[in-house]
């Protein structure tokens, strides 16, 4: 019970397999997701990609997965030996290599031995480029090895692939060969599988069976991308439980406080509704001040400069114009109760009556020349029935 909350709360119950396949120039990344609960396998989804970044799009942050490489980047053969020694059998198959620049897999059922190679920057390339996408490679397989993990579900004899013919006798591979792949679908365990998916299928369920007996000298690394993501999985873990402790914490305290806070909130209640009052008193005499202050200052400094405006307009105004009404700083909206009185603080409002429209537009201009004086905007003219017509315009000052 413990070892199976282990492994949930390190890997979850969604198990990932990625295979990288070509077929002819084809290349493709196929996706399975399976999720594991209650002693039931179901399957979540199977893709079939172009790129890393399609693969991102599909699976949650931080991810694991299990990584199938059996594209044009990885040689694969198959010999018939007695030998048991893993490195003689690989320089028997490829008797130039190098080990320090590869990594190889073998696949041995009795005395036939499936021995596929991939270089060690490609795949190391590989995996950093599904690190950056937040996608964790914790286990690697290369070419069409991982079959061995359903080899005992399937019951056909010929297993297609993703690009391979898989003959199994008696549980046993007898041979694995490139070929144009044949759609087929598979009951494996129930879960009906197509030869596409069968390998990525192998792989997300590898990582629950963990029935693999391959050889590869890969196992330091596996260990290696294991470490690294059960770090980076065991502290995103700790921040989601320190985040649930803290606000359960937060909750306790809340609980534990909310009756004394209550009471002494009742008695701070009485004492502050006679220092409300006050206060209140002190708020409106000083708020009344303010505004007697405010009004004065605004008579003041309205009558000068509305003294100092009509005066100089008086100047200007040819004798085919009457003024009848002039408004420096004219109301926006009507006076309310409680509401601030909001002038149009840059505005003078006048209105009269003109008997030559040539003068009064002669008058417009020469307002609009006044240094202090934005634009003139005519509200209306001739409106009227009279022989002398109405009219209204708004003159616009400059900003100070």
């Amino acid at each position: 019970m413990l070892n199976r909350f282990w492994t949930y709360l390190l890997f979850g119950n969604r198990f990932c397999g990625l295979e990288h396949s070509s077929s002819g120039e084809e290349e493709s990344i196929i996706v399975s997701l399976v999720k594991h609960s209650k002693k039931e396998l179901n399957r979540e989804f199977a893709y079939e990609l172009k790129s890393i970044k399609e693969v991102f799009v599909k699976l949650a942050k931080n991810q694991h997965a299990y990584l199938i490489v059996n594209n044009e980047k990885v040689l694969s053969k198959t010999t018939h030996s007695n030998e048991k020694d893993i490195q003689k059998l690989v320089y028997k198959s490829f008797p130039n290599i190098n080990l320090d620049d590869f990594y190889f897999e073998v696949l041995s059922d009795n005395n036939i031995h499936f021995i596929s190679i991939c270089r060690k920057d490609y795949l190391d390339l590989l995996i950093k480029n599904y690190l950056q996408q937040n996608i964790h490679i914790t286990n690697i397989s290369l070419g069409n090895n991982i079959i061995s993990t359903i080899k005992t579900f399937i019951k056909e004899q010929e297993v297609f692939t993703s690009n391979s013919l898989i003959n199994i006798e008696k549980k046993q591979i007898i041979s694995i060969d490139k070929t144009l792949i044949n759609k087929e679908f598979y009951d494996i365990n129930s879960l009906r599988v197509s030869s596409t998916e069968v390998l990525s299928f192998s792989a997300a369920i590898q990582s629950i069976l963990k029935n693999n007996n391959t050889a590869t000298n890969l196992k330091e690394k596996h260990h290696v991308l294991l470490n690294e993501f059960k770090q980076t999985r065991f502290f995103n873990q700790f921040l989601k439980f320190s985040g649930i402790f803290i606000l359960g914490v937060l909750l306790a305290n809340f609980l534990l406080f909310n009756n004394y806070f209550n009471k002494v909130n009742d008695l701070q209640e009485i004492t502050s509704i006679n220092e409300s009052a006050k206060q209140r008193l002190l708020v409106l005499d000083e708020s009344v001040s303010k505004k007697q202050k405010l009004a004065d200052d605004l008579l003041k400094s309205n009558g000068s400069r509305s003294s100092f405006y009509v005066n100089t307009i008086i100047n200007k105004l040819p004798e085919t114009i009457l003024l009848l009404e002039y408004d420096y700083q004219p109301l926006i909206k009507r006076i309310k109760p409680s509401k601030p009185i909001i002038l149009d603080s840059r505005v003078i409002k006048v209105s009269g009556r003109s008997s030559d429209s040539e003068i009064f537009s002669t008058w417009i201009a020469n307002l609009e020349q006044i240094d202090w004086v934005n634009k003139v905007d005519i509200i209306n003219y001739g409106l009227s029935l009279n022989r002398f017509p109405d009219f209204e315009i708004k003159i616009i000052l400059d900003d100070e």
